[in-house]
């Protein structure tokens, strides 16, 4: 079991950053970025425009919580926070999925480890 949490703390801390790195480089250098079907273009689109977002939001709930004072509000807001970026994590991984393009493997990803993330933040919290 401790194999199994570490593995997903190792995921969440290891794969945003370099996914949506790589997610956005090869987004901006393909061509079209909109080919038929195009719904499919544009879902792996909000995918990582999706879990771009979350990454950025974890940088805001990790400095807000931090800023807290320790008791019922620190505690309720992390919780919360937990849940919501687990719950976006877990769409824009679904969005990623039924996408199709080349930023497919890459906002797949890091929406995993984002969602992994907010795992690890729950259970060490």
């Amino acid at each position: 079991m401790d194999i199994f949490f570490a593995l997903i703390g190792f995921a969440g801390y290891l794969l945003p950053i370099p996914s949506l790195i790589w997610g956005w480089v090869r987004w901006l250098s393909s061509r079209p970025r909109f080919a038929p079907p195009a719904w499919r273009h544009i879902a792996v689109f909000l995918g990582l425009t999706l879990a771009s977002t979350i990454g950025l939001s974890v940088f805001f709930v990790a400095f807000h919580a931090n800023g807290l004072p320790e008791g019922p509000t620190k505690y309720s807001f992390a919780i919360t926070s937990y849940r919501l970026g687990f719950a976006a994590s877990a769409l824009a991984l679904v969005l990623s999925l039924i996408g199709k393009g080349p930023v497919r493997l890459p906002a797949s990803l890091a929406s995993l480890g984002l969602a992994a993330l907010w795992v690890t933040a729950a259970i060490s919290y």
